[in-house]
């Protein structure tokens, strides 16, 4: 039995007691789950280490650890051509839980530009999720589970812990929590919000992976980062198990490999994809989420549909494939062991940088014309459509009224009105929300007020919530969820889980949705979410290669 299984079990106890005192001190991981001293008191500061073999003296590194019990210390590289799915099928043959992120954006002329940074992090050294009021706790092989009267509060409690002064020459991310909160972590944070539903498939409502260690790429300036987190007591020993674990991810990022020393990164599709819900029951659902509206409960409701599939393997060949085929703003891969996804998701949730706080909103949709004068119509067409306008008026409102309460008086603004945002497949309506965070307010606040987004679930959200849920008789998990960080420094970025793809228990899942309102066409909302879902459908079956395996959807 390792040293952390037997310190979870001696002090399950205390957990509930004194939720944040224990696992501080004695938990060892590392890259392969030994010998890198980690904990949940995790408070860093950043030390930048420009090239390999500087020094620093202790009196140096005292005074940028300050009072915090951990600092950070870093290498950089050259990227020597190194891509971030290079990185990622890299990392894959140390942990099989991993996150990736990056983003990309469209110049003047339409062409696609990748962001600065693309973040590879693994091997988490803490890992936090809830289902329902279950807290569960993993370090490593070892593993404890608790009952939790207010699980947002003690997770509250471990983001409070873990906070860190970023240093400005480190990239926005550079070690934190990364993850997702559900589609229905709204019953945890708004306790009037009912699901009729079990959680049959057993998603958590959040599930957040504590990263010391990552790669970070550097595009602009072709350099990779080397980023790790060890203990300020015993400085002197702290710097040399540093060393050595920076030494390790040295040997990963340089290690010659061929392509077939990789871990296989396909998908092995086992049977044709299915609908979720048929032409004739995705119209009746639209007609009853219609006759809601007309009682008067809702304004607008959001439903999906999509299709899934039994499967087996990897979804690495399917982002890889996902993010030339459909680069959007954000690109990530993630694996939780029991989860994996592959995302291009256009939508922002939060992003947190020094007290700002930015959401965009897309609503109303059309499809991608097939020239360029012709996709110039359909967004001109779009911009003045009525039902798309109201759509999109709705939950612009929403999310003005939600940053109302996490942010200071008179600093919630609009901008980039009625925007076009353009996707592989589809176009859609985007307007930018900001405002200035209240002073006692963070992350996890934003994430409460705003969770799901308005363009997964409704006006208002609470009902729209219990009506989809009852609507389509199930839970929807991962999907429309939150995705992305919470760094040791506070900030944070967070995205839609839309246009994506997961696969759970051998289960490949993709959904698409759009917004119900009172003179919704039944069947051009049947053909709307067609739409959506087809794209990475597609991408799915060209990186399976599975040509006798297609779609009825």
């Amino acid at each position: 039995m390792g040293s952390a299984h037997v310190i979870l079990s001696l002090c399950g106890k205390l957990l509930i007691q004194f939720p944040l005192c224990v696992l501080t001190q004695h938990v060892r991981i590392g890259a392969r789950g030994k010998n890198v001293r980690k904990g949940m008191r995790y408070k860093t500061t950043a030390i930048a280490k420009e090239v390999r073999g500087m020094n620093y003296s202790l009196d140096e590194l005292k005074r940028y650890a300050g009072n915090d019990p951990l600092i950070s210390l870093y290498r950089k590289i050259p990227a020597a051509g190194q891509t971030s799915v290079e990185l990622l099928r890299r990392l894959k043959m140390y942990s099989d839980k991993l996150f990736l992120l990056e983003s990309s954006r469209s110049d003047d002329n339409g062409d696609t530009i990748l962001g600065r940074y693309a973040y590879a992090a693994y091997a988490p050294a803490l890992e936090i999720s809830c289902l329902d009021h279950t807290i569960t706790l993993t370090a490593g092989q070892a593993s404890f589970s608790f009952q939790a009267a207010e699980p947002i509060e003690y997770l509250r409690g471990v983001i409070e812990q873990n906070k860190a002064t970023r240093l400005p020459d480190l990239p926005p991310f550079a070690g934190g929590f990364a993850g997702y909160f559900s589609y229905e972590y709204i019953h945890l944070s708004q306790p009037s919000c009912h699901f009729k539903t079990e959680n049959v498939d057993q998603t958590p409502d959040f599930h957040l992976m504590m990263f010391d260690k990552l790669f970070v790429l550097d595009r602009k300036t072709e350099e990779i980062y080397l980023i790790c987190v060890v203990a300020a007591q015993r400085l002197e020993q702290s710097v040399r198990d540093g060393e050595a674990v920076l030494d390790g991810m040295m040997r990963i990022i340089t290690r010659s490999l061929k392509e077939d020393n990789f871990p296989d990164g396909s998908l092995r599709l086992l049977e044709d994809f299915s609908p979720l819900y048929s032409e004739t029951i995705y119209m009746q659902m639209v007609e009853k989420a219609k006759q809601y509206i007309q009682k008067g409960e809702v304004a607008q409701i959001v439903l999906t549909n999509g299709a899934s599939t039994s499967a087996e393997g990897s979804l690495i060949d399917t982002f890889a494939l996902l993010r030339q085929m459909d680069p959007t703003r954000y690109m990530c891969y993630f694996s939780t062991g029991e989860v994996q996804a592959a995302i291009a998701s256009p939508e922002p949730i939060l992003k947190l940088e020094n007290g700002v706080v930015m959401t965009e909103r897309l609503a109303g949709s059309y499809a991608r014309g097939k020239t360029p004068k012709e996709d110039e119509m359909q967004a001109e067409a779009l911009r003045v459509d009525p039902k798309a306008i109201d759509e999109h008026n709705m939950l612009v409102d929403d999310s003005r009224n939600e940053f109302g309460f996490v942010c200071r008086p008179g600093t919630v603004a609009v901008s980039h009105y009625l925007n076009i945002v353009r996707c592989a497949r589809v176009m859609h309506l985007g307007s930018t929300i900001t405002g200035t965070l209240k002073p006692e307010m963070g992350a996890l606040d934003v994430i409460n007020a705003i969770m799901p987004s308005g363009a997964v679930s409704g006006a208002p959200k609470v009902r729209a919530c219990e009506i989809i849920n009852e609507i389509e008789g199930e839970r929807r998990g991962i999907y429309g969820s939150a995705v992305g960080y919470i760094g040791f420094d506070g900030d944070a970025d967070f995205f839609a889980f839309i246009h994506s793809a997961f696969l759970k228990d051998g289960r490949l899942t993709v959904r698409a949705g759009g917004g119900i309102v009172i003179d919704s066409d039944p069947q051009e909302e049947y053909r709307e979410a067609k739409v959506k879902a087809e794209a990475m459908l597609q991408t799915i079956k060209l990186a399976a290669k599975e040509e006798e395996h297609g779609s009825h959807y």
